[in-house]
């Protein structure tokens, strides 16, 4: 009898897991109780109970106006312990600090969560414009950011292609095929930064990432108004992120996570 009840516990929490799994898997649209009863292949009362749960003790929520769920503030708060971000966010100040000061644009510093990239910190240059592509604490779908795409152009491309058929819907809405993403992904891997323009091209990125640690993927970009993101500047600014980032690299025979020592020329206004 013991044992029978141990197992119908284990089957339950291994239900409420991959109902938690999918809700983070489609978290940027949020994915409707049909959407969960469907890929879980749950009966709905089963999925509804679950769910229930899981809203109670904040682990999902559901979105205001909407029949679709999001993961909640403790499941968030899970991750970010687990990732250990105020740590990244410590190692990579200096070098965020640093590049805006170099180079007087914008820089955020992002770091790899799942199918998205997570801004941890901005640092704005001394440079009047502000462009303000994202806000610390907001997610970006990789590859619909410089850093994404160079997190991107780091992963076999069977995995890249899972990606974006993972999220086909948000990258359809941003215009990303997988050609396109592809064709992103080959020009970071050649050049070793990612650039791409945003707004009409009225504004250009540079991003640049790196492997910190055997779990822990970051990177760090730069966006500027045109006028100043020439060709030749922004390959100047890739190959000074590449620098900054590279001895932040990890190593399997030595984890120690250094800081950059070698100042970049500086390519400010």
């Amino acid at each position: 009898m013991r044992k029978a009840v141990e197992a119908n516990g284990a089957q339950s929490a291994a239900k409420v897991l991959t109902l938690l799994r999918l809700v983070g898997a489609h978290n940027t649209q949020g994915p409707r109780l049909t959407d969960l009863i469907e890929q879980s292949g749950y009966d709905r009362s089963t999925t509804h109970r679950l769910l229930a749960c899981l809203a109670e003790e904040g682990f999902v929520e559901h979105i205001p106006g909407t029949k679709r769920y999001r993961l909640g503030l403790e499941s968030i708060q899970l991750g970010l312990m687990a990732s250990d971000t105020s740590s990244v966010a410590e190692l990579f100040q200096p070098v965020i600090r640093r590049v805006a000061r170099k180079v007087g644009d914008t820089v955020f510093l992002m770091v790899r969560s799942g199918d998205h990239a997570l801004c941890l910190r901005r640092e704005e240059g001394s440079f009047p414009v502000k462009i303000f592509l994202v806000e610390p604490g907001m997610r970006r779908l990789l590859g619909l950011s410089t850093v994404g795409v160079s997190m991107l152009a780091a992963l076999p491309d069977e995995d890249i292609t899972s990606i974006h058929k993972r999220h086909s819907a948000e990258y359809g809405r941003q215009k990303v095929t997988i050609e396109s993403l592809r064709e992103l992904v080959a020009q970071c891997r050649a050049a070793g930064f990612a650039e791409q323009a945003f707004f009409m091209k009225e504004v250009y990125g540079v991003g640049c990432s790196v492997q910190i640690s055997p779990t822990v993927h970051a990177g760090v970009s730069i966006a500027g108004i045109n006028s100043r993101m020439t060709a030749s500047r922004r390959r100047e600014i890739g190959l000074m992120l590449k620098e900054e980032l590279a001895s932040m690299a990890w190593r399997p025979k030595s984890a120690r996570m250094l800081p950059p020592t070698d100042e970049a020329p500086d390519i400010g206004p």
